[in-house]
């Protein structure tokens, strides 16, 4: 890393962070809808807290149901919060490279606790054993950058 992050980039990366399980979760939904989407056509709607279907009449055209599908995950592939997703994923598994694996794993999940809240989790309540205070902070501060770059937020 060449030099600090500014602050503003900073705290992108720290919202990215945080709302990664959202992201993760709503995409494997919408992953889920697109790939068991059966050839019916309906369209769902509530009425009084149930959900209801309307069934469209047929059409006799032919289907590229596989390709629709391609299309459609390609199409979620693209988007700013699966980007966002992978930018994090990517940045984690980068954490501790070069460290014994049970400490890698244990500074991953330190970084990753004290980026959802820091105020709560500083690093001298994370309790991590074997690196520094200034080492961790270095390391956060690597994970944040890798996700600014990757996001070409710099």
């Amino acid at each position: 890393m060449k030099t600090k992050l500014p602050r503003d980039i900073q705290q992108q990366c720290l919202w990215i962070v945080r709302g990664y399980d959202r992201c993760r979760q709503e995409y494997k939904e919408r992953r889920d809808d697109i790939l068991n989407a059966g050839g019916e056509h309906y369209t769902t709607y509530k009425v009084k807290g149930e959900e209801r279907r309307a069934y469209l009449p047929g059409s006799h055209n032919a289907s590229r149901s596989t390709e629709d599908r391609e299309l459609q995950l390609e199409g979620l592939e693209s988007t700013l919060a699966y980007r966002q997703m992978k930018a994090v994923e990517h940045a984690r598994d980068r954490i501790g490279a070069g460290l014994p694996e049970m400490l890698a794993d244990y500074l991953r999940a330190a970084i990753l606790q004290n980026c959802m809240d820091g105020r709560k989790y500083p690093f001298e309540r994370l309790f991590t054993v074997g690196i520094s205070r200034m080492g961790f902070y270095r390391c956060r501060e690597a994970f944040l950058y890798d996700i600014a770059n990757e996001l070409g937020l710099l």
